[in-house]
């Protein structure tokens, strides 16, 4: 089993929001979770705080987990966001994790989110969850109309744990020059081919086979004179 460390802001916080929904999800399979947010602080504030930029730290040098997942919602934005995310993913060789924010009612707040959202996919790439399609604005929102009352935090939650989870079952893929696989029990796909000792004694017996009937038939085969030898 692995060790998660949630870090973020209020959607990582409490016993609502993502973060908590997360941590429960990750939990029920096993693995070990540990959280740190920080109410109203986003990742500016995480890497020009020295208080928050020590809880960072000491927490994944003190837990050592094996994936670092962020959690933020629309504190932190412009240009300074994209240099504050790099360095808390390049702090430490552990996979980092970034999702948020999500969507907000507010129109005005909903058009920050969309480049807060676009900085963070240019960010972490592949390893960014887009939350937009676990927050629908159908889900209710608390009187800030920024979070998650209740249940509301969990489809978000659980998306960000199966997804991380994903991550760590997916196997490594055959060398380029090997591509199948050598029996049936790697990713679902069939045995392209016997077991590799069965192949080898397949081999020789055939190999012993083969010469045999070449001596049978050097046996059987009539002796022509050469008339030119000399």
């Amino acid at each position: 089993m692995a060790k998660f460390l949630i870090v973020g802001d209020s959607q990582a916080q409490g016993r609502i929001g993502p973060g908590y929904f997360a941590e429960k999800k990750l939990q029920a399979a096993g693995h070990t979770v540990r959280r740190v947010a920080n109410h109203g602080k986003g990742p500016i504030d995480y890497v020009n705080t020295p208080t928050l930029w020590s809880a960072y730290t000491q927490a994944v040098s003190s837990f050592r987990p094996d994936v670092i997942i962020l959690i933020y919602g629309s504190n932190d934005f412009g240009s300074r966001l994209g240099g504050a995310l790099t360095r808390m993913k390049n702090a430490f060789p552990q996979p980092v994790w970034m999702s948020g924010p999500p969507q907000y009612p507010d129109p005005d707040r909903q058009a920050l989110a969309r480049t807060i959202r676009s900085t963070n996919e240019q960010v972490f790439g592949a390893r960014w969850i887009d939350a937009y399609p676990f927050t629908p604005l159908s889900i209710p929102r608390d009187h800030l109309r920024a979070h998650f009352p209740g249940e509301g935090g969990r489809p978000w939650g659980e998306a960000i744990a199966n997804t991380v989870m994903r991550s760590l079952s997916s196997t490594p893929t055959a060398p380029a020059d090997d591509d199948a696989p050598r029996d049936g029990g790697g990713g679902g796909g069939a045995a392209l081919g016997p077991p590799e000792g069965a192949g080898r004694l397949a081999l020789a017996a055939a190999g012993a086979i083969g010469a045999l009937g070449l001596f049978w038939w050097l046996l059987r085969r009539p002796v022509s004179r050469n008339r030119h030898r000399r």
